[in-house]
């Protein structure tokens, strides 16, 4: 099930999030604004629905569990897309139905960012994935990859998780007694890279829900009419 349902973000990733309703932000320094527009899509658009209160992910898991095809249609992606639509507008600041997530800003844990490289030419010798990424480094900011692969591997400190403005979540700091795959998971962010114009940036972030659940994605952003949007993600590790 959870294949279908990676596979279905792929098949809806030209789905878009018009229908979602948008969460207000009162940050103006770029970098946390940044993090709190990409981390509101990464929980309600890319996490397995694992936000949603339990009520609304077993209708999603149920609905599929009696489909027919191993491989999910346009009309599966479609159908999960209006869910998830409906869903989100009816969670929005229902703080009593939020689910919590755990935002880990400390310690070396690269093993839960991408799992990339630290040198840009094993990057660039790499799967064609990893070569891809090496290009889109090299596009982004052409005269410093190194120091862009350096913060891919860099767990961000620069934003608490008190300072996220969400609207359909929690997020907490992760305490040192807690499990990182318990309640919604734990998230790890990595440190941004922007370009020269500052609409475009890359960063990497781990997500862990379980002790064999969770992946890691390298992620290309851009700022559309004042708001930041994942353009692509390239998923590095899965477990």
């Amino acid at each position: 099930m959870r294949h279908f349902l990676s596979v279905l973000l792929v098949l809806c990733a030209a789905c878009g999030s018009s229908d979602f309703r948008s969460c207000p932000t009162t940050h103006t320094n770029p970098t946390k604004q940044l993090y709190n527009d990409v981390v509101i899509e990464l929980i309600e658009q890319r996490l397995y629905d694992a936000y949603l209160p339990r009520e609304d992910q077993q209708v999603i898991w149920q609905h599929f569990a009696t489909v027919d095809h191993l491989e999910p249609t346009a009309a599966d992606s479609q159908w999960h897309h209006a869910q998830k639509v409906h869903f989100q507008q009816q969670l929005y600041q229902d703080t009593v139905r939020f689910q919590t997530f755990y935002l880990r800003t400390v310690g070396a844990y690269t093993a839960q960012l991408a799992g990339l490289p630290t040198q840009f030419t094993a990057l660039q010798a790499g799967p064609k994935i990893l070569a891809r990424l090496a290009a889109r480094i090299t596009a982004l900011t052409p005269q410093s990859p190194q120091a862009v692969l350096d913060s891919l591997n860099t767990v961000q400190r620069h934003m608490p998780a008190q300072e996220f403005q969400l609207c359909t979540a929690k997020l907490l700091p992760l305490p040192a007694t807690q499990r990182a795959h318990e309640a919604g998971g734990t998230i790890t962010l990595s440190s941004v890279v922007f370009n020269a114009p500052q609409d475009q940036a890359l960063l990497a972030y781990g997500w862990q829900c379980g002790p064999r659940c969770g992946f890691g994605e390298v992620l290309w952003v851009e700022k559309v009419n004042g708001r930041w949007h994942i353009k692509q993600a390239e998923q590095i590790w899965i477990a």
